[in-house]
């Protein structure tokens, strides 16, 4: 049996409860004259429920179970900890819907309550899953020539790209709006690489600024904010692609961790260029041909509007993250800063001409930044 606790469970288990009563509740106006909590047993029945309202009912709970698998498992085992797990999501579940016959806008039922517990047990066991692999997914080895002013700039812009305007709307249509996109879901492969690299170098960039025996926990800390952010900010919604890249990085992150740390570095940078790369020529391949050659004018390529902040905040994040990575990889910093200031430019020129770039001055002035950034902040070995 694991013993290692994991401090981010308690945070995250508060947080998913708060967010569980605020749901379950909303608007909180009880009637002053509602039934007993026996009353109100009495009255739940088998409500029918649309497919949107039964996944919003498991997802809501499947957090929770996930947090209190985490909890328990270190501490009493695994098949105590998923029973404990799904028994506490039946019983919060059970009081919700018995305070729900108070409030005159909520339909208590034993179907939410089924689905709610059912919630619980499968995040239960994806808990259950993170504990097993979280032991084997932080690297083996020590971490070498960090700037933790580097590493906090790239969180920083990964944060402000996915979060993006940043304005709370913790309001119930807000929250079925941002998991709406689950209920249909949709995978494009090119949408899935850019969120399984993008979170490859979070992790990275995790792996680099916590302790080896948290920093596991710190990353889940990363996700869980990441995603409930998107669902209590305006305009942003849960992504089925970013999810599943998430998913798919577990495995990733296990079998690279025995990997030396500039080895992992080098990998994680190479990727992150090759997605780049694709990202510039990949409208050439799409249309059957080379893009057009015809230059623009100099004035026409530096009038070009610059894009949204969020686009920006991702542009920031790719380019500070390649050349911090070259830098950890082994190359000197100033060299690994034109190196990545070098590659963003012959970007750039590829897309002369096209009708709708990817790259453009934009571009090279955040490149320029990150390599100075790079350059002045990350010690020489």
């Amino acid at each position: 049996m694991a013993s290692r606790s994991h401090f981010a469970a308690p945070l995250l288990l508060a947080v998913v409860v708060a967010l569980i009563v605020y749901v379950s509740l909303y608007p909180f106006r009880f009637a002053p004259d509602g039934p007993s909590l026996l009353d109100a047993f009495a009255r739940l029945a088998w409500a029918r429920a649309g497919r949107g309202e039964m996944l919003n009912n498991v997802l809501l709970y499947l957090p929770f179970g996930f947090c209190v698998a985490l909890l328990l498992e270190p501490r009493f085992g695994r098949a105590k900890g998923l029973v404990a797990a799904t028994v506490a999501g039946a019983l919060l579940s059970l009081y919700m819907e018995l305070l729900q016959a108070s409030v005159p806008m909520r339909v208590a039922s034993f179907k939410d309550l089924s689905l709610n517990t059912f919630g619980a047990l499968a995040g239960a066991l994806l808990g259950s899953v993170w504990h097993l692999l979280s032991a084997r997914m932080a690297p083996q080895t020590a971490a070498q020539g960090r700037s933790r002013a580097v590493v906090v700039t790239i969180l920083a812009l990964w944060f402000l790209a996915r979060l993006w305007p940043l304005v709370p709307d913790v309001g119930l249509r807000q929250l079925k709006d941002a998991v709406r996109p689950l209920f249909s879901p949709r995978i494009e492969p090119s949408e899935l690489a850019a969120y399984f690299v993008g979170w490859l170098v979070v992790a990275q960039a995790v792996f680099s600024l916590a302790r080896r025996q948290r920093a596991v926990d710190a990353f889940l800390i990363v996700i869980a904010v990441v995603l409930v952010g998107r669902t209590i900010t305006a305009g942003n919604t849960l992504v089925t692609a970013e999810l599943a890249g998430i998913a798919l990085l577990l495995p990733v992150l296990v079998m690279s961790s025995r990997l030396p740390d500039h080895t992992r570095a080098m990998l994680v940078a190479t990727a992150l260029g090759t997605w780049l790369a694709w990202t510039a020529v990949q409208p050439a391949i799409g249309h059957g041909g080379p893009a057009a050659v015809d230059l623009p004018a100099f004035t026409e390529f530096i009038g070009r509007n610059p894009p949204p902040p969020g686009h920006l905040a991702a542009k920031g994040f790719s380019y500070v993250g390649l050349a911090w990575l070259l830098a950890v990889a082994g190359l000197v910093p100033h060299v690994a800063a034109g190196v990545s200031i070098l590659f963003i430019v012959i970007l750039s020129m590829l897309q002369l001409g096209s009708a709708a770039p990817a790259f453009g001055w934009v571009d090279v002035v955040i490149a320029g930044i990150a390599g100075i950034l790079v350059a002045r902040w990350m010690p020489r070995k």
